[in-house]
């Protein structure tokens, strides 16, 4: 009996145990109220739901295109009309999803080593190359689509090495090599997924990405920051490379000690940072420091003498000598971090299959990107040159 409004409708079933089948006992159907619930109601019942396998359809390219469930109901709203049109409920739809993800991260490295077969097929030019445990058990992976390397060969005399995380959900560190083309926009030459940032990985790694650009020349340049594992490979793999340490990681190393000399020297902060950023030469740069550091007495101070010895690593008007496609910091890597992971082409939930595939289709967006560059530029200058 219904509580709410007094409704005596009921099914009454009971099991006989002896023949083993269950039984209606008793049946009343007479209901005191109208049977038609609202749609609102109707679409919670199992027997009311119908998901149309186009509209499903839409709803999985919506997942793997990693859409919000804000945006999917969204675009359902568009197509139904409304919610109270919808023949499913949004929890359907969230079940949905969770299952569609459940199956994407299924025989991960499997699917992952089907898409580089995949991709070799394609084109005989990409490249990849895996390091596995004494359990055969992949450790690290690095690989390099053809445009990349002919990228690399155009344009890898400088190249910044930057880690980054929260792109994948087994936590793994992105590791990508990247550097200026002859617009000095950011392209990648190539990219690894490592288990950890120890000297002998970055060994490996850089191993790797010397065997992929085979006949290419080492860089002339490589930025880093000053993780030494990093240091200590580089000098074994790059040997004809010039190591050079990203400035804003070699001042944020000292950013604690450095504001509390700020405070105690009055002018010290903006007399500082202009002469580590004014365009000098390494002998104009040292005779500017000995000034300033005399100026007030801070010569033997930690911090500036930390600065001091570790000056031909990061200081600008020792690159001089160098290529360094105006770069003195790792900025081009961490931008690129940046955009993989806020423009929403991988997460911290994206399986190691979809995140090869979502790396191609971010090396795809920039080559669109950096072609309408070109087109445009070209564009204007014909149209100067005709006038």
């Amino acid at each position: 009996m219904s509580m709410r409004c007094g409704c005596k409708a009921f099914v009454k079933i009971k099991w006989n145990q002896k023949k083993d089948y269950w039984f209606f006992e008793r049946i009343r159907l007479e209901h005191n109220h109208p049977l038609h619930p609202s749609p609102t109601v109707t679409q919670f019942l199992r027997i009311q739901k119908d998901k149309d396998p186009i509209v499903m359809g839409i709803v999985d390219q919506m997942h793997r295109c990693d859409a919000s469930h804000n945006t999917t109901v969204n675009v359902l709203v568009e197509l139904y009309g409304g919610r109270q049109n919808f023949t499913f409920t949004e929890m359907d739809l969230r079940n949905r999803k969770a299952a569609n993800a459940r199956e994407e991260r299924e025989n991960d490295i499997p699917k992952l080593l089907e898409f580089f077969r995949e991709m070799k097929a394609h084109n005989e030019y990409f490249y990849y190359e895996l390091q596995v445990d004494s359990e055969n058990v992949i450790k690290n992976v690095f690989w390099s689509h053809a445009s990349q390397r002919a990228e690399y060969r155009d344009f890898g005399d400088v190249v910044t090495f930057d880690t980054t995380y929260k792109t994948n959900m087994y936590s793994m560190p992105l590791a990508m090599f990247v550097g200026p083309n002859h617009q000095l926009q950011n392209v990648v030459f190539g990219q690894a997924l490592l288990q950890d940032e120890q000297a002998n990985t970055f060994e490996w790694l850089f191993g790797a990405f010397k065997n992929c650009m085979s006949g290419g020349r080492d860089p002339r340049c490589i930025l880093t920051d000053q993780d030494s594992s990093m240091a200590a490979a580089i000098k074994k793999v790059f040997k004809q490379t010039q190591h050079r340490l990203c400035r804003w990681h070699m001042l944020k190393k000292y950013k604690a000690e450095l504001k509390k000399l700020y405070k105690i020297y009055d002018g010290l902060k903006i007399k500082l940072v202009t002469l580590i950023n004014h365009p000098l030469t390494p002998t104009e740069f040292e005779f500017a420091w000995n000034e300033l550091v005399d100026e007030y007495g801070i010569r033997e101070d930690d911090t500036i003498r930390g600065l001091w010895e570790s000056r031909k690593l990061w200081v600008a008007a020792n690159f001089k000598p160098l290529y360094c496609g105006r770069m003195t910091s790792t900025q081009r890597s961490e931008s690129v971090n940046k955009m993989i992971k806020g423009s929403g082409f991988t997460g911290h939930m994206t399986c190691m299959s979809k995140f090869a595939r979502r790396m191609l289709d971010f090396i795809q967006h920039t080559n669109h990107t950096a072609g309408g560059e070109t087109h445009w530029s070209q564009s204007w200058q014909y149209a100067w040159f005709q006038h």
